[in-house]
């Protein structure tokens, strides 16, 4: 094995070290996204933002798994074993093509966020505001976090549920204080929520393919150094 494959060598052992820091990007931004704060992620957020889900489950599965190649990679690597390394390569392949698919999908959903009615489905649970504790904590939370005020407007208040505006939509208590018109947030929070679909698809699209050019880096370098290997097993001699 020449200089420049023990080079490859241990580039491809720091390499999984970063490897595994992409790991544990991928499953902590999955868990991130698909469990999140509980109040974000009740039965209502789920309705609106459900296709989220699917991109959420799997980058938690590839940041679990991760740990399991990088082993393959780092002994591979440094007892300069072909079968590891192949298998490292292999494996590595598989997850890049898995993260491409997500991104895809991920950047479809986007593409699409046109398409799903968030003032529809976030306005039948604004229409329950006064007759469900449930939905009343859910609506409130979102103007308070999102700074937000009914579906459009804060006037959504007196024209649909024929009540004043909850304090929710000014820093104040949601439960027992209500805001002037003049003091409530003027952005709706369909509006918001779309916003927030679109970031996050977009964050889940791009982490996934950015991490996987890196991947594409490692896959070379093992390939390089599996063939070396190789080369050194036919010629009867290891370095």
């Amino acid at each position: 094995m020449g200089c420049g494959m023990g080079v490859i060598k241990y580039l491809l052992f720091i390499f999984n070290f970063i490897f595994v820091l992409c790991g544990l990007a991928i499953l902590v931004l999955g868990v991130l996204v698909h469990l999140g704060d509980k109040n974000y992620y009740n039965a209502n957020f789920q309705e609106i933002t459900g296709n989220v889900t699917f991109p959420a489950i799997t980058l938690i599965v590839l940041g679990t798994i991760i740990f399991i190649i990088a082993f393959f990679g780092c002994c591979g690597a440094i007892r300069e074993s072909h079968c590891m390394v192949i298998t490292f390569a292999s494996l590595l392949l598989t997850i890049l093509i898995i993260q491409v698919a997500v991104a895809i999908y991920a950047f479809v959903v986007l593409k699409d966020t046109e398409d799903i009615k968030f003032k529809e489905v976030y306005g039948k649970i604004f229409n329950k505001y006064s007759d469900s504790t449930e939905d009343k904590h859910f609506v409130d939370f979102i103007q308070q976090e999102f700074e937000c005020c009914g579906i459009n407007e804060p006037g959504d208040y007196s024209r649909i549920l024929k009540i004043p505006i909850p304090g929710s939509c000014c820093h104040k208590n949601a439960d027992n204080e209500t805001c002037g018109q003049s003091e409530a947030y003027k952005k709706g929070c369909a509006g918001e929520l779309q916003d927030l679909f679109k970031y996050v698809c977009a964050g889940l699209g791009g982490a996934a393919l950015g991490i996987a050019a890196i991947e594409l880096v490692g896959i070379i370098f093992a390939l390089c150094l599996a063939n070396s290997i190789k080369n050194a097993e036919r010629r009867g001699y290891s370095v």
